[in-house]
């Protein structure tokens, strides 16, 4: 198997996260069923955030650094989990303190549904019953999508 790093691996996760948007979309199930979906779906959607989230802050470290530059960043950036607005903020900042505040006046809604997901799958991992539809699931999904793609620009840019 290849093995992809930051923005195109990052992109193979987004298109395995849609797929399985997708497949559970044209099931067909009950209510109550698709709502199970949902917070499974949520989990998913905070994994792919807080993975590409590893994956590109590894990139820029790998692109912008020595070895064990990039070595440790990738060390300390692998103990971050459970993302949501505030551990992104302080990721973002520890690499670029004036990043931050452009991110998070373009995409204020992204940022939200980060929360969101991010508090679904808490709620979800320690026994909960958070009632989620899988339509706001989808708009979660297709936020975090655009935060991710916009991290993909600032820190795993593409040659233009």
């Amino acid at each position: 198997m290849v093995q992809f790093y930051g923005t195109d691996e990052v992109r193979r996760q987004e298109k395995r996260l849609s797929t399985t948007f997708e497949l559970i979309k044209k099931a067909p199930v009950d209510k109550e069923t698709q709502a199970h979906f949902a917070r499974y779906l949520s989990v998913r959607v905070a994994g792919y955030a807080e993975q590409s989230l590893k994956d590109l802050v590894s990139a820029y470290a790998r692109h912008h650094g020595s070895a064990p530059l990039h070595s440790y960043v990738e060390s300390k950036v692998n103990k971050v989990w459970g993302i949501d607005r505030a551990k992104l903020e302080e990721v973002i900042t520890g690499l670029d303190n004036t990043w931050w505040s452009d991110l998070k006046e373009k995409m204020p809604q992204e940022l939200d549904s980060l929360n969101s997901v991010g508090k679904i799958r808490n709620n979800v991992s320690h026994g909960g019953d958070q009632g989620v539809t899988l339509d706001t699931v989808t708009q979660y999904r297709d936020d975090v999508i655009q935060l991710v793609r916009y991290l993909c620009e600032l820190l795993d840019p593409r040659p233009k």
